[in-house]
C-alpha cells in the first residue's frame, strides 16, 4: 500500500488531465457518440488502512442519430456536464490487497447517466511504473438505444495511471455488457468503445 499511496501523492493528487475528442458508435452504427473531458484528481485522504480520492469530471458528451448516408441527423442525448466521483479503498488483512468502491457523488444537469452508480474496485497494483486497477459496475445504468428507448448496461473497465514524457496520463479501457434487469445476467454488448486516454498538459 505504501508504494501505491506514494504514487497517488506524488503523481496523481492535484493533477488536471484532458481527453481529446473521441468518436464511438452504438447500436450497430445507428447512434454515434462524441466525447471529450477535463478530469481533476483531488482531496486525497489516507490512513494506515485505506484511502480516498476524488475525481471531478467536466465532460462534453453528445449522442446523435445516424442516417443512411452515415451522417448525423439529430441530437439523441446531451450528457455534457460536471460530475464528482470518489474512490474509497481499504487494505484487507485477509489478502493484503486494496479493494473498495468507486461511486457517484453529485453532478450538474437533470439527466445524469451515472447517477446512483457504484462500482467495485479490485486488483489495485503498481506494474511497470503504472498504477492499475479494475472496476466492475454493480447492477446497471441506462444507455440510449437505437429506437429512441433505453437499455440496461454495465461496464467492466481497466484503469491505468502512467507517466509519459514526464506527464501524467490516465487510461480508461471499458467493456460494455447488456444486462437483464430481472436476473442481472450479463452478456457482452455489441457496442464497442475505444480506450479513453487523458493527459496532463
Amino acid at each position: 500500500m505504501k508504494d501505491i499511496l506514494d504514487f497517488l501523492v506524488t503523481r496523481v493528487n492535484g493533477k488536471t488531465l484532458y481527453t481529446k475528442e473521441l468518436v464511438y458508435e452504438l447500436e450497430g452504427g445507428a447512434l454515434q457518440g462524441v466525447y471529450s473531458d477535463q478530469i481533476s484528481f483531488s482531496n486525497l485522504l489516507y490512513s494506515k488502512s485505506g484511502l480516498r480520492l476524488d475525481m471531478f469530471i467536466v465532460s462534453n458528451e453528445k449522442i446523435y442519430t445516424i442516417g443512411e448516408g452515415k451522417q448525423r441527423e439529430s441530437l439523441r442525448k446531451d450528457f455534457s456536464g460536471a460530475a464528482l466521483f470518489r474512490y474509497e479503498l481499504a487494505l484487507r488483512k485477509s489478502t493484503g490487497e486494496l479493494t473498495g468502491l468507486f461511486r457517484f457523488i453529485s453532478a450538474s444537469g437533470t439527466e445524469v447517466p451515472s447517477e446512483a452508480v457504484v462500482s467495485g474496485i479490485r486488483d489495485v497494483r503498481l506494474e511497470e511504473g503504472a498504477l492499475r486497477l479494475t472496476e466492475d459496475q454493480a447492477l446497471y445504468r441506462d444507455q440510449p438505444a437505437g429506437d429512441g428507448s433505453w437499455k440496461a448496461v454495465a461496464f467492466r473497465s481497466n484503469h491505468r495511471f502512467f507517466l509519459k514524457e514526464g506527464k501524467l496520463h490516465y487510461e480508461y479501457d471499458g467493456v460494455s455488457f447488456d444486462v437483464d434487469p430481472l436476473t442481472l445476467e450479463r452478456r457482452v454488448s455489441a457496442d464497442r468503445f475505444p480506450p479513453f486516454v487523458s493527459a496532463e498538459r
